[in-house]
């Protein structure tokens, strides 16, 4: 049985790794256990890293002696023949031969991937190794757990004096060798050319960004006694409407209550406004049962795309079309014609078509016409489900009133989630001050603590600036996480929301001139914007960019949030919208704003770390 050790870091923690989403095969079992025996504690390992996108089997790395990736192949030699071919003048490739015919198996060539770790490594993820030499403390290596050293001898063969002095390979005699300084020889070397600033530089690309540790949490074990009965339990008419502040739980709740449906073989739908909210929202419905019995039981859109798929289905596709090329303004075909349209075609809809639950996010940007849409698409004796936080209303919609929510079918009154979760005190306590003083409105509720909370590590910051400097200023503070030894952030994790696409853009620009990935929401081309909005995920490895807007419903440890402008009331909603996105981490999170506009200068005053610079 592995146990942890105290002074080592292991990530995923070894605790954890029963509920990987892809679990350890047994090979990479047995080189774990070798690993964590025998390499001194100064060496970090880290399992089925993330490196954006590429995930080795295993990176260790020392702060003093260097970077080592490893690949593991659980190949059983005498169920098939792995062999190597030299073809012409290009590299010899990898043949399978089951007996019958040969086979390429190129695709998964540990070799070829061993050489591609360690070229993204030194080309992109450790900007600070040096020119040159620094490609020699990059060491890698290819195990085979169950092929013994002949076995192993006779594939490499063709290629064996060029490959030995790039890459270790470890047969299954080597994984019982005590001395493990006869198997890796570099562990116990100390290399003037390995700093602590390439370690700080490399960490943020390989420790677990908390999706992954968060998929393999069920949803339902995080919900309170409240939150479990609204997500377990139907109202008597299976309407229901909730209200509650940032981090107090809301789309847990129906993501819950809808995956409860779609697990019971219910057809689900969960609809809301931003499209970049659908995958945050899948992920959280799959995290209930863990099964993808969940998943294809529940269809997620944004409204826009609910209505196109109801002209589609009910033949009004050209009309459909027909609509926005006759109108003046998007806006005005979502505000007025588009409701109406859909309406209309619902009737054509058989009642089997329609869904026996639908839940609506972020219900505050809907406009009345939009719920009424919503409200005829459930079945008879079906669920409806609305969540609101009226004090994130980012475009100015008028409130429904409680009359005709009840009038509507949503149920007769509001079940309010007072407590927020995923806010740090200290969040919670600037973020009513904020609604105290620029959205006074009794419908804005204040987030607040659970009585026994505890603060965790929060570092929050406010940097006044003038708006000529603002995307200089925003790109410092995010380099300053990313090269924070103390507060290691993985690049997953870190997200800057920006008040315009066009700042978003210039951010970008200046990310990338530091050779810092990123993923945004951003486009140039007409429609282009809508699919890398699809394609926003949480899990993506890349430092990402969006509007307040486009991030409005997610949530992320480590942010920093740019601001240039106050036009309306409606951006002071954008603001707070866009503070409470933070969400507390036992690893420490970060809330830094970079603003320029001069009326929340007052308010920027009062958070513990203020310059105007």
């Amino acid at each position: 049985m592995l146990m942890e050790q105290p002074a080592r870091l292991i990530s995923p923690p070894i605790k954890d790794l029963k509920n990987l989403r892809q679990p350890l095969t047994p090979g990479e079992e047995i080189v774990l256990e070798y690993f964590h025996k025998n390499l001194p504690t100064e060496w970090d390992i880290y399992i089925q890293p993330h490196m954006n996108g590429l995930r080795p089997d295993f990176v260790l790395m020392s702060p003093s002696k260097g970077i080592a990736v490893f690949e593991v192949k659980d190949w059983d030699f005498s169920a098939l023949n792995y062999s190597y071919k030299k073809l012409g003048n290009g590299p010899p490739l990898l043949i399978g031969n089951d007996g019958q015919k040969n086979f390429s198996l190129s695709k998964i060539d540990p070799f070829l991937k061993i050489k591609l770790y360690k070229e993204e490594i030194y080309d992109l993820y450790c900007p600070s190794l040096p020119d040159k030499t620094g490609f020699g403390i990059i060491f890698s290596g290819v195990i085979f757990p169950f092929a013994n050293r002949k076995e192993v001898n006779k594939l490499i063969e063709p290629f064996y004096e060029n490959l030995a002095r790039q890459t270790i390979v470890i047969s299954s005699e080597g994984l019982q060798e005590n001395n493990i300084k006869k198997v890796l020889n570099f562990i116990h070397l100390n290399d003037s050319r390995m700093t602590k600033g390439i370690y700080n530089d490399f960490k943020p690309w390989l420790i677990e960004p908390e999706f992954s540790s968060e998929q393999r949490m069920s949803l339902i074990n995080e919900l309170d006694a409240k939150q479990k009965e609204l997500a377990l339990t139907r109202t008597e008419t299976g309407k229901r409407r909730i209200r509650g502040p940032a981090g107090s739980g809301k789309s847990m709740v129906l993501c819950s209550r809808a995956a409860k449906l779609a697990s019971e073989n219910k057809n689900v739908l969960i609809v809301t406004y931003n499209i970049t909210l659908i995958n945050y929202l899948l992920d959280l419905a799959v995290r209930f049962e863990m099964n993808g019995k969940v998943r294809s039981q529940i269809t997620a859109l944004n409204f826009h795309h609910l209505c196109k798929r109801i002209a589609n289905e009910t033949g009004h596709r050209e009309e459909y079309s027909l609509i926005w090329k006759d109108s003046e303004s998007h806006d005005e075909v979502l505000e007025l014609g588009l409701a109406k349209h859909t309406l209309s075609w619902i009737e054509d809809l058989d009642e089997e078509d329609k869904y026996d639950g639908i839940f609506v996010d972020e219900g505050q940007d809907f406009e009345k016409g939009w719920l009424d849409v919503v409200r005829k698409l459930v079945k008879k004796n079906g669920e409806l489900l609305l969540c609101i936080d009226q004090a994130q209303n980012v475009y100015g919609n008028k409130p429904v009133s409680d009359e005709l929510m009840v009038i509507n079918g949503f149920g007769s009154s509001w079940v309010n989630l007072i407590n927020s979760y995923r806010l740090p005190i200290s969040v919670c306590k600037l973020a009513s001050k904020f609604v105290e003083t620029f959205l006074p409105d009794a419908e804005n509720l204040r987030p607040i603590p659970k009585q026994d909370e505890i603060e965790f590590n929060t570092i929050l910051k406010w940097r006044q600036c003038e708006v000529e400097n603002i995307t200089n200023e925003t790109l410092n503070e995010l380099l300053g996480i990313i090269s924070d030894s103390k507060n290691s952030v993985a690049y997953a994790n870190l997200t800057c929301i920006v008040q315009s696409e066009k700042s978003g853009k210039e951010l970008i620009k200046a990310l990338r001139s530091k050779n810092i990935k990123c993923i945004d929401t951003f486009s140039e081309k007409q429609g282009g914007s809508r699919r890398k909005k699809m394609a926003f995920f949480k899990g993506d490895a890349r430092v990402k960019v969006t509007t307040i807007q486009s991030f409005k419903g997610w949530e992320s440890s480590s942010i920093v949030v740019q601001f240039t402008k106050i036009r309306s009331v409606d951006s002071l909603s954008l603001f707070y919208t866009a503070i409470t996105r933070i969400k507390k981490s036992d690893t420490g999170c970060h809330l830094t704003v970079v603003n320029s506009a001069p009326e929340l200068m007052f308010y920027g005053k009062g958070w513990p770390d203020f310059k105007n610079l």
